[in-house]
């Protein structure tokens, strides 16, 4: 009978909440991935852009701070974003050793795009839900969200 106890606490794959959310973060990307093609943007790099668009001129560990990754992943979309024209990196004025990051005309450009874009793909998540379900969504996937940060960083 002991040990049978571990399969009343053995996680059901076929109906687990991260199996979902996996499944709808893989897709969204692949068909974000797909529509920002034609402005060689990856997937990976629209949150750059949106966070410059709410304040340009941010620091790189600045952008890598407010999107929650790490500083390698930060370079690596910059790199891109300045190959095709939308960025560009200065040098901080008050720390030679670290770059601010600068959208240039033509990233400027492109957010009426990017808008249309993300705006997409936020109606095809919610169709089907009423106001109040796309409220209370947003509510619990910002709850989940924290309890996997706090957690991460050891305090759950």
């Amino acid at each position: 009978m002991q040990k049978w106890i571990w399969v009343k606490y053995m996680i059901d794959l076929n109906d687990n909440v991260g199996k979902y959310v996996s499944f709808t973060w893989r897709n969204m990307i692949s068909y974000m991935a797909r529509k920002m093609e034609p402005l060689h943007i990856g997937a990976g790099q629209y949150a750059y852009l949106f966070s410059l668009y709410s304040k340009d001129g941010q620091s790189q560990q600045a952008l890598s701070d407010r999107l929650l990754v790490d500083k390698a992943a930060t370079v690596r979309a910059i790199k891109k974003l300045e190959a095709a024209g939308y960025v560009e990196r200065r040098p901080d004025e008050q720390d030679k050793r670290s770059f601010r990051i600068f959208l240039t005309k033509k990233g400027k450009a492109i957010k009426p795009q990017l808008e249309a874009i993300v705006k997409e793909v936020q109606e095809i998540l919610l169709e089907g839900m009423s106001p109040e379900e796309k409220a209370m969504i947003k509510r619990m996937l910002q709850q989940m969200a924290s309890n996997v940060i706090r957690a991460n960083r050891g305090s759950l």
